[in-house]
């Protein structure tokens, strides 16, 4: 962590350092910085560090405005000079609709509530322990928002992959991806 002490005597987090070390036992960090205008909690961190997108506040350079954007660290690119990822971002004229994308997904709430709080945890990054129906059966298991494709990510208990990166549209009618043909291999956290 980074502080930083005013003038005046007060102490200011600046910064922190997340680290991470995957099943590979290969190390993941990228350095965060702590501002009133855009933070990303400590799961938030872990979130991206494991791979997944987090709903912010961002900075669009296109239209100079701050506005909600899914971010995701690119780890396909080399870090930048400061050994940070670079972000891809998902700005709103992406098209990304939670809702709509939980609405098509088969997704099954015990009470209505609970949906708009499984909402704001598929924005936030996190694995989302999740009721489903596929072929006329409810299956609980697992669910990760994709904002770049637009969908849901579903696995099993064990975080085996069930479905494939359908389109949104027909995604409930699309049986030729049935689970036994799709099974990936696993990606346990």
């Amino acid at each position: 962590m980074k502080f930083n002490k005013s003038e005046s005597g007060g102490v200011f987090l600046n910064s922190y350092n997340a680290k991470l070390t995957n099943n590979k036992n290969e190390e993941i960090s990228h350095n965060f910085p702590i501002s009133k205008e855009s933070s990303f909690t400590a799961k938030e961190a872990i979130n991206l560090l494991e791979g997944r997108s987090v709903k912010i506040e961002f900075l669009n350079p296109k239209s100079q405005q701050v506005e909600p954007a899914f971010v995701q660290f690119n780890f396909n690119e080399p870090k930048t000079e400061k050994g940070n990822y670079y972000f891809q971002n998902f700005y709103k004229n992406y098209g990304v609709d939670t809702a709509k994308i939980v609405d098509k997904s088969n997704l099954v709430f015990d009470k209505p509530e609970w949906k708009e709080s499984a909402i704001k945890s598929l924005e936030k990054g996190n694995v989302l322990k999740v009721k489903f129906k596929e072929n006329d059966q409810v299956i609980e298991g697992k669910a990760v928002l994709d904002p770049q494709n637009r969908n849901l990510k579903l696995y099993d208990n064990e975080m085996n992959r069930l479905n494939t990166n359908k389109p949104l549209e027909g995604l409930e009618q699309d049986n030729k991806h049935d689970k036994a043909n799709v099974r990936e291999q696993s990606i346990k956290r």
